[in-house]
């Protein structure tokens, strides 16, 4: 038996630079010159021979991490509220000087928020020699008095205060406020912060929150919100929206070639170029799980979902977002979503209710997306008075895959290099000049690339919590199992006495193995079926398999029926090749889903005006006169 894979969380980050020493294949290399999205020179600093190195291959130089974060690698849903309150805290106090202060500056900023400057010192160190935020939050065992001016219980209570009094419509004074601190620090038996600290947190408070919070909310929106049709980006990734839809047509199952609806998509869109730098298909209504995938598909290089079908062109965009706006939906207000976007550095902001300050350029992406749509057959155009009398459902012909790779064509191929009208340029070119500037204003530079790209996917991935029992773990009636599950079967908590639920992730993409965090070790390993005779499914082909099960069967649902049910599936493409002459092309032979490592874009609102810098042959043409009246 293959030994457990075992993977540890690495949340650190490198951003490319002339001179910097990089990490590529096992070697260390020096890098001399910056190529393009795509690539970078370096020296081997062992040969001296200069290289051409692939930047999604490229990794910052082993670093040893101190020894005093408990919670580097620790999975985000082990971080307790409390731990990430001092960790937020943390990084508010030390945000002001992560670009450079001098040693004046820090001291007397140490002043104005009562932490000590050797403190923030540290802090600072943490944070930078970690690249997370999880650096910032030490042991817990021997904490030195004197480090913290408030310890953090005081600090609680003075957050809650102030929420709870200070930003109402009552609006109290800041002096009713430190006497509410004073009394509830007395009734707990803890040490009160003094005035003039408190007093700093209540200034801290910037005029928006302030306005927004005591009932003054249209004052707020008028002076800080940006207007509609105004909202501007200064760089690329500085600020990304994200918004679902379900996708103007009908596809058809791979193997039966009946039409299984509407697929949704999920589109992440950069506000200062105008590119697609992410997406997510599914054949799910939209989730925290959608929200997931495309954020981290965002981050992440291209390569693979060029590569899985097999597309003959350029997708460079790739790194770390600043800001990702979304709409109020629940998907995107998840806290597990709020902490992986948090732990990685991410500002989750939502659009106001009713508001159309927001959310314009992923609205008029997914019009210019649908439109394209349109003109394929099984289209169900936007409403029923365009469709009228066409059958979408007979028409239809696009499988799950052909249909992802339509959208990674037309976007890589179309979209992204054609002008847009409001860049009055293609969203390609304005993404380089951010990049690397334009002659007369500087870019600025790579974007921050992720040292470990499973990282990202892990820390978005959806999450299970589950006791392990004699047969594994059970999730959505399938068991996983590994031996490095054994010594934890039945295990129970020390505390509640009660059998202990551990951390699981999957992906939905693939669903032969989960993830399980060892809490103790704080890593991961991958656990595989327990039963290895079940083929490789995604979440979507095991819903239809249960499915079909439900149909025939009562009962629980066992592995040998589930591998039946498969084998069933697959025999109903012969039936159908007999029954029907919409079968176009040749059925689809039976693939081992191949996971995929990353998610893909979509293209955004644009006027279309054409250029000899794409080949039109490359877009699927369709017939024409597929409406039908």
């Amino acid at each position: 038996m293959e030994p457990t894979l075992e993977y540890i969380i690495d949340r650190s980050t490198f951003i490319p630079k002339i001179d910097d020493y990089a990490q590529y294949n096992g070697e260390v290399y020096k890098i001399t010159q910056l190529m393009d999205m795509h690539e970078v020179i370096g020296i081997n600093i062992k040969t001296s021979f200069a290289e051409r190195l692939l930047i999604k291959n490229l990794k910052a130089v082993e670093a040893k991490v101190a020894i005093d974060k408990p919670l580097i690698h620790a999975d985000i849903s082990e971080i307790s509220d409390s731990d990430w309150k001092e960790i937020e805290r943390r990084y508010e106090a030390i945000t002001p000087i992560l670009n450079g202060a001098t040693r004046k500056d820090i001291e007397k900023h140490s002043k104005e928020i009562g932490v000590h400057y050797t403190t923030l010192y540290r802090w600072l160190k943490g944070y930078r020699s970690t690249g997370t935020m999880t650096g910032l939050l030490p042991k817990k065992d021997g904490r030195k008095a004197g480090e913290v001016r408030i310890e953090p219980r005081a600090e609680s209570i003075l957050q809650e205060m102030i929420h709870k009094h200070y930003l109402t419509k009552q609006r109290p004074s800041p002096q009713y406020v430190i006497d509410m601190v004073k009394i509830e620090c007395k009734k707990q038996n803890i040490t009160p912060p003094s005035n003039g600290t408190i007093r700093n947190r209540i200034n801290k408070i910037t005029e928006y929150d302030r306005l927004k919070r005591q009932d003054n909310k249209n004052v707020a929106k008028t002076k800080f919100d940006p207007a509609p049709q105004h909202f501007i980006a200064r760089h690329p990734l500085e600020t990304v929206q994200i918004d679902h839809t379900p996708v103007d047509i009908i596809i058809v199952d791979d193997e039966t070639r009946n039409s299984i609806g509407r697929p949704w998509i999920t589109l992440a869109i950069d506000i200062y170029s105008r590119m697609v730098v992410g997406y997510y298909l599914s054949l799910d209504a939209p989730s925290t799980t959608s929200v997931a995938l495309c954020v981290s598909s965002s981050i992440l290089p291209k390569d693979d979902t060029l590569l899985k079908f097999d597309i003959d062109s350029n997708w460079d965009v790739w790194g770390m977002m600043g800001t990702i706006h979304t709409d109020n939906g629940a998907d995107f207000r998840s806290d597990s979503l709020r902490r992986a976007c948090q732990i990685h550095g991410i500002n989750l902001e939502f659009r106001p209710v009713k508001s159309a300050n927001f959310g314009g350029h992923i609205e008029r992406l997914i019009g210019t997306l649908m439109s394209e749509v349109h003109d394929i057959p099984g289209t169900t155009f936007r409403n029923i008075q365009e469709r009228m009398t066409y059958d979408s459902d007979g028409n239809s012909c696009l499988t799950f895959d052909d249909l992802e790779k339509w959208i990674v064509t037309f976007i890589t191929k179309l979209y992204h290099k054609r002008i847009h009208s409001s860049l009055e340029m293609s969203p390609e070119q304005k993404w380089k000049e951010g990049i690397f500037g334009n002659g007369i204003e500087a870019g600025v530079g790579y974007p921050a690339l992720p040292n470990e790209k499973e990282t990202i996917i892990l820390d978005f991935l959806p999450m299970f919590n589950r006791t392990i029992q004699k047969n594994g773990v059970n999730i959505d009636g399938l068991n996983y199992y590994d031996n490095v599950l054994r010594p934890l079967i039945n295990q129970r908590d020390e505390e509640t006495k009660k059998k202990k639920s551990f951390i699981f992730k999957r992906d939905p993409r693939d669903i032969s193995y989960v993830w399980f965090y060892d809490d103790i070790a704080q890593a991961y390993y991958k656990i595989p079926l327990a039963n290895q005779a079940i083929p490789n499914m995604n979440i979507w082909q095991y819903q239809a398999a249960k499915k079909l099960l439900r149909e025939k069967h009562k009962g629980s649902i066992s592995d040998h029926q589930l591998i039946a049910a498969r084998e069933e599936l697959m025999n109903q493409v012969n039936t159908a090749k007999k029954k029907t002459k919409k079968v176009r092309r040749e059925i689809q032979k039976e693939k081992i889903y191949t996971k995929t490592k990353q998610v893909t874009p979509i293209s955004s609102a644009i006027t279309p005006t054409y250029y000899d810098d794409y080949d039109e042959d490359d877009i699927p043409i369709f017939d024409a006169s597929i409406r039908k009246v």
